[in-house]
């Protein structure tokens, strides 16, 4: 089997089905939600969370069985329900389209999958094995979360910002690069947000009174 082209999807607007209402369903959506998809839930029951969200309007619901209906309309199929033969005629719609389909534990349905993934505010880390051992992809993604913890998501926020100061008021290349490099440092990970910008403040300022020498 070729192996998977790993990408980041921009979600945001794009209409998306889910077919089933559990909670694996249920962790489908959540996910979806996080990044602005527009869902559309088709199965008789849903859970309570399921139901709440579709209380707030946050997603749709078809409160009926999959009988074959068309899912031409939509980006992302999901077919999450107990029931291999009603996942199955999902997938066997789905692939009359050009969407991307998942087909809940059938690796080999899925055009595409959904890795393990650790999120800290901008930064995404995601993890797969290619549908090999989901349980030793959990494993990896539980020890990249104790190595990466919630300080890296204001210090992603702070590298955003000083690449834009850098490219701003810096002109040379290699001396941008030289910073970029310097702010890498744990130093600045492991400092408190206002140490961190006095920290990068103070490096700037030294870069540009070398460039006035």
């Amino acid at each position: 089997m070729n192996p998977h082209y790993p990408i980041h999807v921009k979600m945001e607007g794009m209409l998306c089905a889910v077919i089933g209402g559990g909670e694996v369903a249920q962790r489908k959506v959540g996910s979806l939600l996080e990044c602005g998809a527009i869902i559309t839930i088709i199965s008789p029951e849903i859970t309570p969370l399921l139901a709440e969200w579709t209380e707030q309007g946050k997603i749709n619901w078809k409160r009926e069985l999959y009988q074959g209906q068309d899912l031409s309309p939509y980006f992302f199929i999901v077919a999450a329900t107990n029931h291999r033969h009603v996942n199955y005629s999902v997938y066997e719609q789905a692939k009359r389209t050009k969407a991307f389909i998942n087909i809940a534990d059938r690796p080999d349905l899925c055009n595409y999958i959904v890795p393990s993934t650790v999120k800290r505010g901008r930064l995404v880390i995601s993890v797969s094995t290619s549908g090999a051992s989901p349980s030793l992809a959990s494993k990896l993604r539980r020890r990249l979360e104790r190595e990466f913890g919630q300080e890296y998501e204001g210090y992603v926020d702070f590298l955003a910002q000083m690449r834009l100061k850098v490219l701003q008021e810096i002109k040379d290349a290699n001396v941008r690069k030289q910073i970029f490099q310097e702010l890498l440092d744990d130093r600045y990970v492991e400092a408190p947000s206002l140490q961190r910008e006095q920290m990068a403040d103070a490096l700037l300022q030294q870069v540009k009174q070398r460039e006035q020498l």
